[in-house]
Order: structure tokens, then sequence, then C-alpha cells
């Protein structure tokens, strides 16, 4: 067993020195607009948790026994789950073993609005849409939005679209809110655990599901059902990368989530990412000084519930308002980021001067890797800017992790007489 332990650790410290190597391992194109030699993580010698992070995943690539949670928090780059998609992809492929459940998720369907495609939630009932988006404090869990329904009998749909890349679950959470009782009618074969806590159902399955359905009894026109999240949970040793974010949404409506610290103590996360600011600054009016205290504000609630786990936080790239107009205040918003990452102990992935900053989004466009709004980005573009995410990952898990742990026993090995 030791052998094969060994074998696979050097296996991996060699995959690891060659990509790290490499500006980029997963890009066969280069870019003159990009700039490579920014791509890294900033702050991460006084950021806390990654070191504890880092150890977990060469433990889980090692042993092939530990669970990994990542939560990525955002807008509409994460809603889209180009982005978080890819980089879920290359943390589960990176090494064999590593794949996990597919984790939170929102309803984006049943919101009227776009949904990833490795999932599909579906109901046959009538759902009113809720967008916390610009509205005062808001009463859902991590993220401003969420589905209501006052039908006695709510029958949901879950169905893992994907075929081969997340490994099922065998568990199905639910956020939600109701004024009364409910009961889950199915699955009938199902455990159901109500824990004590707001709005959280754990329905335990007897296997590994890639489809599953669920019948709540117990709402009314009175007392509705308010659904906040599903999560898609397995038992399995992995990666988990969660991703909830919504189109529109600026910092200050994820501060308005009245219930946030509560949802987001749920999750146990081992790695927060947050990716906010790009509509804070889509604002020819916008202030500076409010920004950064609601920026603050956020990363305060965050600390509240979780004060020493590692967080990354991303600058927004560089995008033109109304498509045509050079957004000057996106130098200025990556700069507050970053004094706001040394106050709360955090690292940062600053996007904003790696993809080229001040109006770098035409070298994006002219290349195929920018929507017509140049804001958003094509799959393409998205595909490049996790792949440069996680090649900024390999390094820093190289520089903070395996410098300090397996390069030193390594030498130390070939020394012994």
């Amino acid at each position: 067993m030791r052998f094969f332990q060994l074998i696979t650790l050097f296996s991996f410290l060699i995959v690891v020195q060659v990509s790290v190597a490499q500006d980029f391992p997963y890009v066969s194109v280069d870019y003159d607009f990009i700039q490579k030699d920014k791509n890294v993580f900033l702050n991460t010698d006084n950021a806390l948790g990654l070191k504890q992070f880092y150890a977990k995943w060469a433990d889980l690539i090692r042993r092939g026994n530990k669970k990994i949670e990542i939560l990525h928090l955002g807008d509409s780059h994460v809603q889209a789950d180009f982005l978080t998609g890819r980089i879920r992809d290359r943390m589960q492929q990176f090494f064999p073993g590593s794949e996990g459940a597919r984790g939170l998720i929102f309803p984006y369907n049943l919101a009227e609005t776009n949904n990833p495609g490795n999932y599909q939630i579906n109901s046959n009932n009538n759902w009113e849409v809720i967008n916390g988006v610009k509205q005062d404090n808001f009463s859902t869990g991590i993220i401003p939005a969420k589905v209501v329904c006052g039908d006695s009998v709510i029958k949901l749909s879950v169905n893992q679209n994907d075929n081969l890349q997340y490994s099922g679950f065998d568990q199905v959470e639910l956020w939600y809110a109701c004024a009364k009782e409910i009961t889950i009618l199915k699955p009938a074969y199902a455990e159901v655990e109500l824990l004590n806590g707001y709005g959280r159902v754990l329905i335990n399955l007897n296997g590994l599901e890639k489809e599953t359905e669920i019948e709540i009894f117990g709402a009314s026109e009175e007392s509705k059902f308010e659904l906040y999240g599903i999560g898609l949970h397995n038992s399995l040793p992995g990666i988990t990368y969660h991703a909830l974010g919504l189109n529109g949404a600026t910092t200050e409506d994820f501060v308005k989530c009245e219930h946030f610290e509560r949802y987001l103590s749920y999750v146990q996360p081992d790695l927060i990412i947050v990716s906010l600011g790009t509509n804070d600054m889509y604002d020819l009016n916008v202030r500076m000084k409010k920004f950064t205290l609601v920026y603050s504000e956020f990363l305060q609630r965050i600390r509240n519930v979780f004060p020493n786990k590692a967080l990354i936080l991303t600058t927004p790239g560089d995008h033109f308002i109304y498509s045509y107009l050079p957004n000057s205040k996106l130098s200025e918003a990556s700069e507050i980021i970053k004094q706001l990452a040394v106050k709360f102990d955090a690292a940062v992935w600053d996007f904003y001067h790696i993809m080229g900053g001040y109006r770098s989004m035409m070298g994006w466009d002219m290349n195929g890797l920018s929507s017509k709004d140049r804001i958003h980005f094509t799959r393409k573009g998205y595909y490049l800017q996790a792949d440069l995410f996680f090649n900024a990952i390999l390094k820093n898990f190289e520089k903070l992790y395996l410098n300090n742990h397996y390069y030193k026993q390594k030498d130390s090995l070939g020394t012994k007489n």
C-alpha cells in the first residue's frame, strides 16, 4: 500500500512540475494581450486557510479518502456555469479519484432564466419568481433569488444531465421556508431528516442516483413554499465545486440576503471564491466609497461564519458599458478588492490586470472571446478564464504546499547515504 501511495505521489509531483513550468498548460493558443506574468494569486502568504486547503487536496490525491468542498459565489459569470463548470472539470479531472458530487444548485429554469446544462429541475406546479436584485432586505439563502409555490402538493423532478462527469447523488438537500410544517411524500423509500434550524431538509436515498422525483406536501396560498436552493450530495471522496450566481447581482444584493450566514454555515466549504463587482461598476454614477463599504460588509459576513477558512477574491474583468464605453472605474475597483483582501486575510486573483487591463476587452472581442455586449464572454472566453485560474491555483499549490513539504522530503531522501 505504501509503495502505491509513493508512486501516486511522485506521479502527481511530476504532473504539477510540468504544469506549472508552462504558462498555459491547457491553452494551445497564446494571446499577447494577456499578462501571463500576473497570473498568480496575491497576498497568499497572509491569507488564512490556503495551506490547509492545499494540504487536504494533497491528501485526497495521495490517499483518496478526503472530501473537499469549494463554494464559488458571483453574478451572471457564475450563473451560466461556463467559467465555474470549466474550473470544476479541471479540479475534478486533474487527478483520478477527484470526481465529486454536483453540489449546490438553484432551479434557474423555474425562475425563467438561463440554467447550467449539467442539471435540470422540472415541475408542473405554478411558481412565482422573486428576484432580489435591487430590492431591499430580502428573505432568502445565500443568493438574492427564490422561487415560490402555494400548491398543497409540489412535485419536483431533479435530473443530473451529464452521463459521466459527476458520480451521482445519494442525498438531496432542500433550502426552503414555509410557515406551515411540510412533509416529504416522495421518494417513498427516502430517509428524511428535518434539521433543527431554518428551512433545511436532507433526503437520504438508497444509493447513487442521476435523477429522482420529490413530492412536498403542506404548503398553501396562505403559507407558500419558498425554495432557496437544492443540494445534490454523496458520501464519496472527491471535490465538490458548488457554484451559485445571479444575473445582474451586485455585492449589495448579496449583503441584503437576510439568512446569508445561516445557509452559508450549512455548506462548510474548505475554500470560498467570491467573484463580484462587475455589476457594481456597471454604473456611470458608481460611488467607490460605497462600493468599498458594501464589499467590506459582505466579506465580514463571510468571516462571521468562517473566520479561518480559505478565501479567494477575484477582481471583475475589463468591460464596456453599453458595449461601446470603456469602464475606467475597474482599475480602482481591483485596487479596492486587493486592499480588502489584506484586511480580511484573503488571497486575490486579479483577473482585471491578467486579462490585459483597461480596454483589453477589445482584444478578447477580436479573438472571438467576448460576447456582443463586451461584458460577458463566449464559451471559449470563459474556458480561457477558467484555465488561467486553474493554472494560478496550481502555481500557488506548488508555492505554499509542495515547496514546503514534498519537494523538501524528496530532496532529503535523495541526500541520505
